[in-house]
């Protein structure tokens, strides 16, 4: 029975975790060899058994049984895969270089858009700080204008104090 296994490596891919034939003579573990698929350029897609201790890295002492289960390709496909391999790696570095240049456009558009924010943002403060030193001097005139009214009416007092202070007098 054979099911397929989640672990994987650049070298290898494991494609069941459980044997049950019976011509692994050489295994202390007969009942757990582990069959995989090399994924070197020399042996491309060739599947192997070996011992499921292989794949422990703490054991003190590793099982040496090894037994391929295909016939070596003809250096035609080997070839070939070598080929499709590569083209596969970079369709994957071309995608990721295409993810990575919508981001950086996705990031220059952001700044463009914050830049353009920040330009209204600052002619916005601009007119405002315009506009409060305008308040300001208009502030100032009217401050003025009221001085000038309470010292007319100071003086219209103090002469109609005055004018009385003679009819009186």
């Amino acid at each position: 029975m054979a099911y397929s296994s989640g672990s994987s490596s650049e070298n290898h891919i494991v494609l069941a975790t459980r044997n049950r034939d019976n011509d692994l003579y050489a295994c202390r573990h007969p009942m757990l060899s582990v069959v995989r698929m090399s994924m070197l350029d020399k042996n491309p897609t060739r599947r192997f058994r070996n011992c499921v201790d292989s794949l422990v890295e703490m054991a003190t002492e590793k099982c040496k049984y090894f037994k391929w289960i295909d016939d070596e390709l003809t250096p035609h496909y080997k070839n070939a895969f070598k080929n499709l391999k590569y083209e596969l790696k970079l369709m994957k570095d071309t995608s990721y270089a295409a993810r990575l240049e919508r981001r950086v456009a996705l990031l220059e558009n952001l700044n463009a858009e914050a830049t353009a924010a920040k330009e209204i943002g600052d002619g916005e403060l601009a007119m405002a700080v315009e506009e409060n030193k305008q308040l300001r001097g208009e502030l100032k005139f009217v401050r003025m204008k009221f001085r000038i009214a309470m010292m007319f009416l100071a003086l219209l007092a103090a002469v109609l104090m005055m004018q009385k202070a003679k009819v009186v007098g």
